[in-house]
């Protein structure tokens, strides 16, 4: 990587910057660790006193490295001096890692673009329809939609849109009559629950909440249904 180069773009990505942390602090680490075996060379004795011992302890990131360099000592003692010219060493590294520090104010946190050729073709209207319950614009296969709304989030399909399966609606009211069906349904057993149920207050606010969610739905599909003519699918709208 580049370091100097992407830290002197206008723009910086947060995750350039991050990759760029990363090999800086990975330099620097290794830095420390070549300084350190210098330091460490020096007889047991010798390194009992303090001299370079805050170097040696001391952590060393981009944004810290100004003031570790600011406590290196002029002199040393001739046991010490070798150790302290490979500390001085990191003077080399003060440049680039205050570059590093000032090019925070440039990150943006959006997304990266990305360089590499798209793996499937772009997303276009074609073979597309609006689906009947949520109302998005989802592929079809053999005219009907093709499953969406679900998650993987536990590592297999779970859950999908009540549309599915249906034709869209620019072609059928089929879904809208479903639902409906659906949601009068679910209504009925709700109350039923209500009327007859053992319930826990929880349990009940639960239910009464499903029962109003039920008929407000209801209301949309009914209207839905009485509005409804067909209508163009996306890819003929735009011929």
């Amino acid at each position: 990587m580049n370091i100097e180069a992407l830290l002197s773009a206008d723009v910086i990505y947060n995750a350039d910057y991050a990759a760029a942390k990363t090999a800086l602090n990975r330099t620097l680490e290794k830095a420390k660790d070549a300084a350190s075996a210098v330091y460490l060379a020096i007889p047991y004795e010798d390194r009992c006193t303090d001299e370079l011992s805050a170097q040696y302890y001391g952590t060393i990131y981009p944004h810290t490295l100004p003031g570790w360099l600011k406590k290196l000592p002029k002199t040393a003692s001739p046991t010490h001096a070798a150790a302290l010219e490979a500390y001085r060493a990191f003077e080399a590294l003060a440049p680039i890692c205050a570059k590093f520090v000032a090019a925070k104010a440039r990150v943006v946190k959006a997304r990266k673009p990305s360089t590499e050729p798209r793996k499937t073709p772009a997303r276009t209207l074609d073979n597309t329809g609006t689906c009947a319950c949520c109302g998005q614009n989802v592929k079809l296969a053999g005219g009907t939609i093709v499953p969406h709304g679900y998650t993987i989030r536990w590592g297999f399909q779970l859950g999908s849109c009540f549309g599915v399966g249906f034709r869209p609606i620019e072609v059928s009211d089929e879904g809208l009559r479903a639902a409906l069906k659906g949601f009068e349904s679910q209504l009925g057993k709700a109350r039923l629950a209500l009327e007859y149920g053992a319930l826990t207050r929880r349990e009940r606010a639960e239910l009464e909440a499903r029962v109003s969610g039920s008929k407000a739905a209801i209301a949309h599909y009914t209207a839905a249904i009485r509005d409804w003519a067909p209508r163009p699918l996306p890819s003929e709208k735009r011929g």
